[in-house]
């Protein structure tokens, strides 16, 4: 007797996925969550405090049945529903209130973390804890300004342990006062669109010798995302032309040591780390730390040639 063919599908998407962790269950944590659960990552583990409120439900893939409940715990139930071969569990819990052990066992138990929250202390706390169990972390937002329109430019970082690519703390240094991101803002469409990229950023990471992890480049581990929204005035040097598009960008070390992965350029530019290189604004390769110190040398050369050549002009 032969399974049912849903069954056989199920089963062939699960022989190439594995565990999330999704730390924010809001806009972006939603439909992302529903997302993998329809590629076949399984178990995933979904974590956040909040209810499902009236002015969630524009942009939240739960519908008004849902309101007042957990979103973690709701959007578990759902998932479970719609895609009963996957094991959704909902933590209605503030990932920053859980027990030390508590939130290492969550993180260690998963492939992939995924920190999806409107909380700047929680995304850095997340960071933290992936750098220290050892796993691999994405962090999908979108950028809030008064420049752009709401969810017009998402933002996908992803972030590998042991100093091989910057942390969510170095990006923060890098972006040096541009614009800050969330994850819960904005017209449903773009979200959408940040949650459905995203999603192919955790199946690379989940399976790095899969064919589809050549989309990580690890010399540049953030991606912008411009909606389909006309593009704001604020944004028009990232993306000069209208519409959907991406761009990948190199986030560099910092030139001090990072509090949390405790990198920087001149650690992560020796042979042993393999970390990814410098780089300076967003957008920019940022390749011109590394020619100062070869341009420097042919300088000294240059100098130390032209004291010679004088030197022996006046012996002569």
């Amino acid at each position: 007797m032969t399974a049912p063919p849903e069954d056989r599908v199920w089963a062939r998407h699960h022989r190439r996925t594995g565990a999330v962790l999704i730390v924010g269950a809001g806009a972006v944590g939603g439909f992302l969550a529903e997302e993998l659960a329809r590629i076949g990552f399984s178990p995933l583990r979904l974590v956040d405090p909040d209810t499902l409120a009236v002015e969630n439900l524009i942009r939240h893939p739960l519908g008004a049945p849902a309101l007042g409940q957990p979103k973690a715990l709701a959007l578990a139930a759902k998932i479970r529903r719609d895609f009963p071969s996957c094991d959704a569990t909902g933590h209605h819990a503030d990932f920053l209130a859980l027990p030390a052990d508590e939130q290492r066992s969550l993180v260690g138990g998963a492939d992939v973390v995924v920190a999806a929250t409107d909380s700047a202390v929680c995304q850095r706390h997340v960071n933290r804890v992936a750098l220290a169990v050892g796993r691999p972390a994405v962090y999908p937002a979108v950028w809030v300004d008064p420049r752009i329109r709401d969810a017009e430019v998402g933002e996908i970082l992803w972030v590998l342990p042991g100093r091989r690519t910057p942390c969510y703390e170095c990006a923060v240094a890098f972006r040096q006062g541009t614009a800050d991101t969330q994850a819960a803002r904005g017209a449903r469409v773009d979200i959408q669109l940040v949650a459905l990229a995203t999603a192919q950023v955790v199946t690379a990471l989940a399976h790095p010798g899969d064919d589809r992890s050549a989309i990580l480049d690890h010399q540049r581990t953030a991606i912008y995302l411009h909606g389909l929204t006309p593009t704001s005035p604020g944004v028009r040097a990232t993306f000069p032309t209208t519409g959907l598009s991406s761009r990948n960008v190199r986030v560099p070390f910092p030139s001090r040591p990072c509090a949390a992965c405790h990198g920087w350029r001149h650690v992560a530019s020796s042979p042993e780390t393999g970390a990814a290189g410098t780089g300076g604004r967003p957008g920019e390769d940022g390749d011109g730390g590394r020619c100062w110190p070869v341009f420097a040398a042919v300088v000294l050369c240059i100098v130390v040639l032209f004291i010679v050549s004088v030197a022996h002009g006046r012996h002569m």
